[in-house]
């Protein structure tokens, strides 16, 4: 029988080759300036900004453009870019990047809205925590197949003042349109594409075991995973293989309609204190995990581990945990990405504290987990990830 659920997705999608070419007619509908929010350098190294910023011109609308984004962006960030778009008098916001921009992006959209700091939005754990009741129209368009953030309502901020890095889920911060171009990520390098590749792995092989999955997203999940599978490989040998693009842009757009509902589970949920307080790339914390976290959590849902196992190519006389977990490092080292904590600058001594903020405010990713760990599970496996 298939069980109840809730499926929502308010975006339009515009994907495939040159779909980049239409940001400035989708434009038109949400607003007269734009916020533009990228990284530092890479827009307007490789183009895009100014293919932007020509189309907006051309159909009259204005704009700002905001160049302040790190990877793991701060709220201090989101305030200072939030107050900004106020004082410019920016009615939308435009997500031009990766995950970091377009996370950016929608937070400074909540922020700019409000008029409040950002991180009395995001610390639902805290006192003085305010539901926003709006947000700016946003676009994403998205140059990085990995965080799904084009087609979720979810962002992930890092406090810059205590380290904690969150997800925080928002129906105001469902992109109004996202651009999805596989053109525009030809030139992403190796190491790059494979460090955002793994990260679309990791988000629909979690949504695919989690507790709280629907069959919606297990349709979507189990298709992002043989394409990831299948095309990361090839697009890391070969960053212009084209075909290869393709379809990590689309598992990466599939990957963020099923994490509106599925979620991630403990993998991520240990991983994101890791980088909140290391500044680790979000991915190569991920592979550090990755083994480990299928050992662990294989009982919780084998049958489902099982199918994972042949997208990887098991069959079925050796699809054991064992086999998936070995396999699970081939891929990784096929990719590039086959670390340990210890590689990655996290100190020893540091891992108790990055189980508890596990626990603290990654805990929906902790329960939704097909085993569910406690901090003594949590320490045991960042220390076998060491």
């Amino acid at each position: 029988m298939i069980k109840e659920f809730t499926f929502f997705l308010p975006i339009k999608i515009v994907f495939g080759n040159g779909s980049f070419g239409r940001a400035g007619e989708e434009a038109v509908a949400l607003g007269r300036k734009a916020f533009i929010v990228t990284g530092k350098k890479s827009a307007q190294k490789t183009g895009l900004l100014k293919r932007l910023t020509d189309q907006l011109s051309l159909r009259g609308i204005a704009w700002y453009h905001f160049n302040g984004v790190t990877p793991n962006p701060t709220n201090v960030i989101v305030d200072e870019a939030a107050s900004i778009a106020r004082r410019e008098g920016c009615d939308f916001v435009i997500g031009l990047g990766g995950g970091s921009a377009i996370d950016a992006a929608k937070s400074i959209a909540i922020s700019a809205k409000s008029g409040l700091p950002i991180w009395r939005h995001i610390a639902s754990w805290e006192d003085d925590y305010v539901v926003p009741q709006d947000a700016l129209p946003i676009m994403a368009i998205e140059t990085l197949a990995g965080t799904g953030s084009e087609s979720d309502n979810i962002a992930v901020i890092t406090n810059a003042e205590t380290n904690e890095k969150p997800g925080y889920a928002l129906p105001q911060i469902f992109p109004r349109v996202a651009i999805i171009d596989p053109e525009v990520t030809l030139s992403v390098s190796p190491r790059m594409t494979a460090v955002t590749g793994f990260d679309i792995l990791c988000h629909t092989m979690e949504g695919f075991v989690s507790k709280v999955s629907n069959p919606i997203c297990e349709i979507l999940n189990e298709r992002a995973m043989e394409y990831v599978i299948n095309y990361l490989p090839r697009a890391v040998r070969n960053g212009e293989d084209l075909e290869a693009r393709g379809y990590l842009a689309f598992a990466n757009m599939l990957a963020g309609f099923s994490l509106t509902h599925s979620r991630a589970t403990l993998l991520h949920a240990m991983e994101h204190p890791i980088s909140g307080h290391f500044n680790v790339i979000h991915a190569e914390g991920l592979a550090a995990l990755f083994p480990k976290w299928i050992e662990f959590s294989w009982e919780g849902n084998p049958e489902k581990f099982r199918i994972v196992g042949k997208i990887f190519g098991l069959s079925d006389d050796e699809n054991t945990r064992e086999a998936l977990v070995r396999r699970g490092r081939d891929f990784l080292k096929e990719i590039g990405l086959d670390v340990k904590l210890s590689q990655l600058g996290v100190e020893l001594d540091s891992l108790e504290s990055l189980a508890r903020d596990s626990l603290r405010y990654m805990a929906g990713g902790v329960r939704s987990n097909p085993v569910e760990a406690g901090i003594e599970d949590i320490v045991k496996l960042l220390r076998e990830s060491y």
